[in-house]
C-alpha cells in the first residue's frame, strides 16, 4: 500500500509527494497505476486552524438546502458541465487534481472546498474543474468511474462529494456496490442505471485517461494539487500552504485580476 498522499506545504515542497502516473490503461477500461509517494516526519501535523470568518463561511456552505447531505448542498443550484462547476462565462478556472480514495483531497473537501464555492463560484466569478486520477489502488479507479460517467449527467459534483462523505480506509474494499448505489440513488435527478452503464464505457475510459495525460504533461507530483487557468492559456501551478480558504484566495484574486 502506498503512502498516504500529502497537501501542498508551508515549507514548499519538501512535503510533496512523489507519483509515477501511468500512461497504459487497459482497454477493457481498467486503469491501475502504481504510485510511490514520500512523506516526512511532519505528515500527520494537523492543517492550521481557521479564522472564525473562514469557518463561518464554511458553515454556510454546507448548511443543508432541503437536503440531508452537505455535499450535495454545497454545490446546489450551481450549473455543472461535465467535469466543471460554474458559471459557463467564467474565465478563470481552479483545477483541482484528485483522487477520490485520497484522505488528504478529503481534508481539502471538508476545509477550503465549501467556502471557495461560496465566495468565488457561486458569485460567478470562477469555475472549479475536477481532474480525477487513480493511483491509489481499485477503489480510486472504481470512484472514479463512476463519478466521470455521472458527470455524463452534469452531476459529477454531488457523486465526488457524496464519495469523499463515505470515504473508507484506504484500499478496503470500501467502494462496494451497494455504496456505489446509495450514492447514485441520493443525488436527485441522476439517472443510476445509466451512470453504471457508462461507468463500463470506452467513453469514459478516454476521459480518464486524457485526465491522466494531462497530469503526466504538467508533471502533476500528487494529489489533491491545484492549476489555475485565464481563459484560453495554459494552466499554471499554485502552492496553497494549507487546505484553508485563505491559502487560496490570493492566488484566486490575483487571476480575476487579469
Amino acid at each position: 500500500m502506498p503512502p498516504v498522499p500529502k497537501p501542498p506545504s508551508e515549507s514548499k515542497r519538501n512535503r510533496t509527494l512523489v507519483i509515477a502516473i501511468a500512461v497504459a490503461i487497459a482497454i477493457a477500461g481498467a486503469l491501475v497505476a502504481g504510485s510511490y509517494l514520500t512523506r516526512d516526519k511532519g505528515d500527520d501535523a494537523p492543517v492550521a486552524e481557521t479564522t472564525a470568518t473562514e469557518t463561518e463561511t464554511e458553515t454556510t456552505a454546507t448548511e443543508t438546502t432541503g437536503t440531508t447531505s452537505p455535499a450535495l448542498a454545497a454545490v446546489a443550484g450551481i450549473p455543472q458541465n461535465g467535469t466543471v462547476l460554474g458559471n459557463p462565462e467564467a474565465t478563470v478556472r481552479l483545477l483541482q487534481f484528485e483522487d477520490i480514495q485520497c484522505p488528504i483531497c478529503k481534508k481539502y473537501t471538508d476545509n477550503a472546498f465549501p467556502a471557495i464555492v461560496d465566495e468565488y463560484v457561486k458569485p460567478g466569478l470562477i469555475q472549479i474543474d475536477f481532474r480525477g486520477l487513480a493511483f491509489l489502488g481499485p477503489d480510486s479507479e472504481k470512484a472514479l468511474r463512476i463519478a466521470v460517467a455521472a458527470g455524463f449527467q452534469d452531476k459529477l459534483w454531488e457523486v465526488v462529494g457524496l464519495f469523499y462523505e463515505n470515504q473508507g480506509e484506504e484500499n478496503s474494499g470500501w467502494v462496494t456496490d451497494a455504496l456505489v448505489d446509495e450514492i447514485l440513488a441520493d443525488v436527485p435527478g441522476l439517472d443510476a442505471a445509466k451512470a453504471k452503464a457508462d461507468a463500463k464505457s470506452a467513453a469514459v475510459t478516454k476521459e480518464i485517461t486524457a485526465v491522466q495525460a494531462e497530469a503526466t504533461t504538467l508533471k502533476v507530483p500528487g494529489t489533491p494539487w491545484f492549476y489555475i487557468a485565464i481563459g484560453l492559456n495554459p494552466p499554471y501551478e499554485i502552492q496553497p500552504t494549507a487546505l484553508e480558504p485563505s491559502a487560496f484566495r490570493p492566488a484566486l484574486d490575483d487571476a480575476l485580476k487579469g
